[in-house]
């Protein structure tokens, strides 16, 4: 039996035969739909530590949602290879796997060679194509130096930032949205003892008045000091120059600009007009982004957009 690697698929067949491990796994929901359930997402990585990105839709997620876990290894074969399009990305990929109904899962023991964890760190030169351009996400590794509070954004949104020195030894903050950061406990990670190297998985990247920052997506995964060689290695590089992990001030986040807040929730008009909202959603704050085609002043400033 001949199995192909990641890296060998492509659109000209559809008789694939892949073996895998499952790296990341989660579910993702559509907050436009009340979180209404829009599939299984997961990253597979092979022998050569090759990762692409694999979706299963919500009408197949009840059938394949037992057989297939995170961390475990597989068989998978009668799947259909895609051209990865779209923006939030989790991995850079040319392709992309969809699940179909007569797709073929078989798990396999823990008898073949294939790594448990992958990543693709974000580097120095890479940062700026990704400065807000969400269409791949970045891996972000470095140790914790600090750690704040869960504040409240705006009316709605809750965040805790942290701080880290990356593994090219520059200092950035990422911002863990809602369950990422009410999860990540500061009490966990004292003065005392350390370093903690922190990886934060499928991150976007933002600059704000000339400071390049992170911050958590749907696809996010959170590691600490996770036992592989190259971790290891981080923690032995820090211990003698990292000074703990430190408190950072609560921001004044109720008051954040104009600037800052567009960053939430963007769509333009069309986008807007196309979505197909739930009845049961009470509320949902948007920042449009549009053309202003004229002004009218006739009776009081206001514009038709």
């Amino acid at each position: 039996m001949t199995y192909s690697f990641l890296l060998e698929l492509g659109l000209q067949r559809d008789d694939w035969l892949i073996r895998v491990r499952i790296c990341r796994m989660w579910e993702s929901f559509n907050p436009k739909k009340n979180g209404e359930l829009i599939g299984l997402d997961m990253i597979f990585i092979d022998e050569k530590e090759n990762l692409m990105h694999a979706t299963i839709n919500k009408k197949l997620y009840n059938k394949f949602k037992d057989k297939l876990t995170e961390g475990s290894l597989s068989v998978i074969k009668k799947f259909k290879v895609v051209e990865n399009s779209g923006r939030y990305r989790p991995v850079e990929s040319n392709f992309k796997i969809n699940f179909l109904l007569k797709t073929v899962v078989k798990s396999l023991k823990e008898d073949v060679s294939i790594p448990i964890n992958g990543f693709q760190f974000i580097t120095p030169d890479m940062i700026d194509s990704r400065v807000n351009n969400n269409t791949v996400l970045s891996d972000v590794v470095g140790y914790l130096c600090g750690v704040g509070d869960m504040e409240i954004v705006g009316s709605r949104w809750k965040k805790r930032d942290i701080q880290i020195v990356t593994n090219h030894s520059v200092k950035a903050k990422i911002t863990l949205w809602e369950e990422f950061g009410e999860k990540f406990d500061p009490y966990l990670y004292k003065n005392d003892s350390g370093p903690y190297i922190v990886i934060v998985t499928a991150t976007t990247v933002k600059e704000f008045r000339g400071e390049v920052s992170f911050a958590t997506s749907y696809a996010s995964k959170i590691f600490v000091n996770l036992n592989v060689d190259y971790i290891t290695s981080l923690i032995q590089k820090f211990a003698t120059v990292s000074a703990g992990v430190q408190t950072i001030e609560r921001s004044n986040v109720n008051s954040i600009s104009i600037e800052e807040e567009m960053f939430f929730n963007r769509m333009n008009i069309k986008k807007l007009l196309d979505c197909d909202w739930s009845p049961e959603l009470e509320e949902y704050i948007v920042t449009m982004r549009g053309e202003i085609t004229k002004i009218d002043n006739h009776f009081g400033w206001y514009y038709i957009s």
